[in-house]
């Protein structure tokens, strides 16, 4: 996923603690399943990207930094379907490996870190050899089908200023005591797949309101429980 897949170290037994450390499920694999070729911990390079509709080559492990999967409309609008953090793995990647197809979606590198990337083969004979781990990759993939699922009916059953309510409230919980986000208009329209004016407007009769207050590529929160009105 880094510019030529350089590794971090080459010696990739010093990593190894920290991966167990963050994917437990990992613990039972032995030496000679870390001495296979082309296993290696790699730089997330910031804004790299990897395109809907390859085959993949590694399985990623995220160990640090943040990525976001999206989808590409017909029409060039992007819709943000999830991030993945330090301690996961993208399971569209994942379902896409172990199903033999093309990627379905697109992954960029929001801020720079790092992953441990397993060639193909290797992920396959470890999710086919070790219980846990391939119950680590099923869970994964359970728990983001239902909130695609909870997506998919967000967009489908709410008005876009709910949709707009619930992205405000779930991010400004991500900020810890603070309640500004720092956001576009054109960020948050491509987080929630719609067009930029119908975002500026909606934002706008929320700060008419005195449920929000706009400022330069900020928006904070005034009447938390008025905004969350709007999601029900």
């Amino acid at each position: 996923m880094s510019r030529g897949d350089e590794p971090l170290n080459s010696h990739l037994s010093e990593h190894i603690p920290r991966i167990i450390s963050l994917f437990p499920s990992l613990a039972d694999m032995t030496e000679q399943d870390w001495s296979r070729d082309g296993i290696k911990v790699i730089y997330l390079e910031p804004n790299y990207t990897i395109k809907e509709g390859r085959f993949l080559e590694y399985a990623f492990l995220i160990l640090d930094g943040t990525v976001r999967m999206y989808k590409i409309s017909p029409g060039g609008r992007e819709i943000t379907l999830y991030r993945i953090h330090s301690g996961e793995c993208c399971p569209l990647m994942t379902s896409c490996i172990l199903g033999e197809t093309e990627y379905e979606a697109t992954a960029h590198v929001e801020t720079a870190g790092s992953a441990l990337a397993i060639p193909v083969d290797i992920f396959r004979d470890w999710t086919d050899r070790y219980r846990i781990f391939r119950q680590f990759i099923l869970t994964s993939l359970a728990r983001r089908i239902i909130s695609m699922s909870s997506l998919l009916d967000s967009i489908n059953f709410k008005s876009i200023r709910g949709r707009i309510s619930e992205f405000l409230i779930q991010r400004v919980g991500h900020c810890g005591n603070s309640d500004t986000l720092h956001i576009t208009h054109e960020s948050l329209s491509v987080e929630l797949g719609t067009a930029r004016e119908v975002i500026s407007r909606s934002l706008k009769e929320l700060e008419k309101e005195e449920i929000i207050t706009l400022s330069r590529g900020k928006i904070t929160i005034r009447d938390r429980k008025a905004l969350e009105r709007y999601v029900e």
